[in-house]
């Protein structure tokens, strides 16, 4: 019995992930059909093209997102940008989602100095226990009679990253750990279930 359950354990955890990937896909796919049917039949990609491809849906949103994309990183929409946020940040309760969730997101994707440097290990919220940290800057904080240098690491929340705590850190309380910002956050987002690579790393 205990060989049988060992399998079926094996068996769930191999196919899981494959089945949500279809699953997942599948209902892309059948989103994407159900947004392009709103539209006037004669603008449809089956009356346009003559022929119905499934999932086109799905291209056209990349497509429109990449459009997007270009958009912004010039000064039109840059400035219609601003707008939003502006906009976004006199709504209450929608302000606070909308400000962690782009911050996050530029952290992550960001080239400049705002991007997360290293993951580490930091004590909270008592000495006695560590969590996981994204270092974000370096340098002494401007209180009186500290002069000490400290790191400023996020704390992301778990499972869902867009809210947390920012801590300024000795850096002698702080533990570097070897893996990648990915990694990182891959650790966080999967609850602490570390990947192999991740198990490698933190090993050595």
């Amino acid at each position: 019995m205990t060989a049988l359950r060992k399998y079926l354990l094996a068996g769930i955890v191999a196919l899981t992930p494959i089945l949500v990937t279809v699953a997942l896909i599948d209902w892309l796919i059948g989103l994407s059909d159900r947004t392009i049917a709103l539209l006037p039949e004669q603008y449809q990609p089956e009356a346009l093209l003559g022929i119905n491809i499934p999932g086109l849906g799905i291209f056209l949103a990349l497509f429109a997102i990449m459009i997007i994309g270009a958009v912004t990183s010039h000064f039109v929409g840059n400035q219609l940008m601003r707008l939003i946020d502006r906009i976004m940040g006199r709504i209450p309760l929608v302000r606070t989602v909308y400000s962690a969730t782009r911050q996050l997101l530029e952290a992550i994707f960001s080239d400049h100095a705002a991007a997360f440097k290293e993951v580490v290990m930091v004590p909270f919220p008592n000495p006695e226990s560590m969590v996981i940290g994204f270092v974000t800057g370096e340098g002494p904080i401007p209180v009186q009679g500290d002069d000490e240098v400290r790191l400023s690491v996020f704390i992301p929340s778990t499972p869902i990253p867009t809210t947390g705590w920012l801590l300024f850190v000795k850096a002698s309380e702080v533990q570097h750990l070897n893996i990648s910002i990915e990694e990182g956050m891959r650790l966080v987002l999967s609850g602490g279930m570390l990947p192999a690579s991740v198990e490698e790393n933190l090993e050595k």
